[in-house]
């Protein structure tokens, strides 16, 4: 978004009541200096958000998978455009699957899920109703 601020004189820096889009030919001499030139001072405004995630892998020699696996941070719910807070962790050692997915706009848990690791399938990419074709 961007506001304009003002306009002064460039001469001797007196505010002017004309439009920045005026042509120089149309412009009215400074009524304090003479000049016609002027400096236009312009105001922008800008936002940005920043959403992060970490996550981690403990490997352990002669495992094809990691053992344990954690993720946190936002995640953003494609379908609905929505950016959740998510915490996940995948213990191959214990036999755990824990996630819970929270909106940080008001405070509802969105999913809970604190399971068996051998109970937890068909979830994802390994559903066999997912969509995750390229077309």
């Amino acid at each position: 978004m961007t506001t304009m601020d003002y306009t002064t004189c460039a001469g001797c820096g007196a505010p002017i009541d004309e439009p920045a889009s005026l042509p120089v030919s149309d412009r009215k001499p400074c009524l304090s200096c003479g000049s016609t030139i002027r400096h236009f001072s312009a105001h922008i405004h800008d936002s940005f958000t920043i959403y992060e995630k970490i996550g981690m892998k403990q490997k352990r020699h002669g495992h094809k998978k990691p053992i344990y696996e954690s993720v946190s941070g936002y995640d953003l719910h494609r379908a609905s455009g929505q950016w959740n807070k998510l915490t996940r962790e995948i213990d191959r050692e214990n036999n755990r699957y824990r996630e819970v997915i929270v909106n940080p706009e008001t405070g509802e848990t969105l999913r809970h899920c604190d399971e068996l690791l051998t109970d937890h399938i068909n979830h994802g990419s390994a559903n066999p109703n997912h969509q995750n074709r390229v077309k």
